[in-house]
């Protein structure tokens, strides 16, 4: 009789726990590493049978932070994913944070943490791309899953850069429109303007302190170049009420910008 008594508070007790003190694990995939190479890269997006889009998933997001260079990168396109050299050659905050966010990138882990990987990115001052008369959160929303998306950096003077779905219209690619999430105390205010284009204005240091706040300043006296680097996540919510939820973070690339004039 007492061993009977025993098994019921056994199973009553696992029960209690399985109806109220589990939480239910939400979860996006990571997005497959694509094609990269020195002026563009192209990525096919995750489609529904992926685990956690169908349920959670609202659009992807891309992250970006430029970098001023006194140098001109000879070998670029996929040769910067591995040589950390070469990025150190462009500037050494390009290696320094590629080097922090390759733990996230890393899809072998097991212990990568994207809760709050907007905060993440803003913290080493990755602000978020937008586009030029379109909503990107809509253009990257549902709608794009199971896509190829291709993102170019032409390298020809005042030729900006773009951002593609199945061989559709290009839209253009701009800069954030606001501070990154955590960053609330930042005021930003691109100069000389929103485009992806490299100018004096861009590079100049006082306007680095003013309001480039996406951008890495570099020591080395003119000529000077600016490259971009760039990664994306799969973003969506769940839970009651809903937060934030994110997939691991895919390295894009890292494209020199094309001069502005």
């Amino acid at each position: 009789m007492k061993y009977c008594v025993m098994v019921l508070i056994c199973v009553l007790s696992l029960c209690g726990l399985l109806s109220c003190g589990l939480e239910e694990f939400y979860y996006i995939d990571y997005i497959p590493q694509g094609d990269y190479n020195d002026t563009n890269a192209v990525i096919t997006l995750p489609s529904r049978g992926y685990e956690g889009y169908t349920t959670y998933f609202d659009n992807f997001i891309i992250f970006y932070r430029i970098y001023i260079s006194g140098v001109t990168q000879v070998q670029t396109g996929d040769n910067l994913r591995t040589n950390s050299v070469d990025r150190s050659n462009i500037n050494q905050s390009l290696n320094a944070d590629y080097t922090f966010f390759y733990s996230f990138t890393d899809i072998t882990s097991t212990t990568v943490n994207t809760s709050n990987l907007e905060t993440t990115f803003g913290s080493r001052g990755y602000y978020v791309l937008t586009l030029e008369n379109a909503e990107i959160n809509n253009v990257l929303g549902s709608g794009s899953l199971g896509n190829r998306l291709e993102i170019a950096f032409p390298p020809n003077p005042r030729e900006e850069p773009t951002l593609t779905l199945n061989n559709g219209d290009p839209h253009k690619l701009r800069r954030a429109a606001a501070a990154p999430a955590g960053q609330s105390s930042v005021i930003f205010s691109p100069r000389p303007n929103r485009n992806l284009l490299n100018s004096s204005a861009l590079y100049n240091n006082d306007n680095i302190t003013l309001g480039n706040t996406d951008t890495v300043a570099y020591t080395a006296d003119t000529p000077r170049y600016t490259y971009v680097s760039l990664y994306i996540a799969a973003r969506g919510r769940g839970g009651t009420p809903p937060l934030p939820i994110f997939s691991q973070p895919t390295f894009i690339g890292i494209f020199r910008l094309a001069d502005s004039g």
